[in-house]
């Protein structure tokens, strides 16, 4: 007991570490309890009318791809499996787009969506409130172009949005970590428009968005990494969100391992 607890502090580093690596390569399967809110928020996205058209906005940079691209993934696989047309668009937020791309492509792919006339990546577009506001009147003018640098009009998908309004749009799913965001979603287009609106937050934002749950002004939110774990769980596919919780729980049972060991060898050592 006394060797036990006079082991160096590195070992244990070490062993962290390798705990890690192997979980991540190889997922646990530990289950999640889900939340209320995990459950609200996949109710909301679940019952869309089946021939829903959603606009599933990354607006995040490369700083928040961690927490906010295994929403953006679950959300798309989820639309995609319910059958939904997507459209991928956001304000100001130049590298969303260009960071969800090749996942959103690769899901497109599995699920037999056709880019135009299932899903579609129009960018970034610059303006921020003075986009959404134009969104409202006129999406095509207010788009100009697709990711690629062809005209909106000429795809199908956008034959069925000319104008972002509850006519023509079921929700919106914005993945938020800064200005603009959620907030100029829900000011200059889903309230006014009577749209829904679904968020995914970064942790460190979920206190000060809750208010908006809690309103009714949201019609849900992935709360953080922990929030997507539980959203991936609910739609069947595990993801980087899962494995990551899954880390996370066996290095809290090393270091309640190590806690457990170390408290008896200092009984034992005291009895002695």
């Amino acid at each position: 007991m006394e060797r036990l607890m006079k082991i160096d502090r590195r070992i244990i580093y070490l062993l962290g570490a390798a705990i890690v690596f192997l979980t991540m390569l190889y997922p646990l399967g530990l289950p999640v309890a889900i939340s209320d809110l995990a459950r609200q928020t996949y109710n909301e996205v679940e019952n869309l009318p089946d021939d829903a058209v959603v606009i599933l906005s990354p607006m995040y940079d490369s700083g928040a791809m961690g927490e906010l691209n295994p929403m953006f993934v679950a959300l798309f696989r989820h639309c995609a499996e319910r059958g939904y047309k997507i459209i991928i668009v956001n304000t100001q937020w130049v590298q969303g787009p260009q960071i969800v791309h090749k996942f959103a492509t690769e899901i497109a792919e599995e699920y037999g969506y056709v880019y135009g006339e299932d899903w579609i990546n129009l960018g970034s577009k610059p303006g921020a409130a003075i986009f959404l506001q134009t969104a409202v009147k006129d999406f095509w003018e207010a788009c100009i172009e697709d990711f690629n640098g062809q005209p909106v009009e000429s795809y199908p998908i956008m034959q069925l949005v000319p104008k972002v309004t509850a006519e023509y749009v079921d929700a919106c799913l914005v993945l938020n970590c800064g200005t603009p965001g959620a907030p100029e979603w829900l000011a200059y287009v889903c309230q006014p428009e009577g749209i829904k609106l679904v968020i995914g937050e970064i942790q460190m934002s979920v206190p000060e968005s809750m208010p908006y749950v809690q309103s009714g002004q949201y019609a849900g939110m992935i709360a953080g990494s922990r929030g997507c774990a539980e959203y991936e769980q609910l739609i069947g596919h595990p993801g980087q969100a899962l494995k990551a919780q899954d880390t996370m729980s066996a290095i809290a049972l090393m270091v309640t391992l190590f806690i457990i060991l170390g408290n008896i060898g200092y009984l034992a050592t005291r009895k002695k």
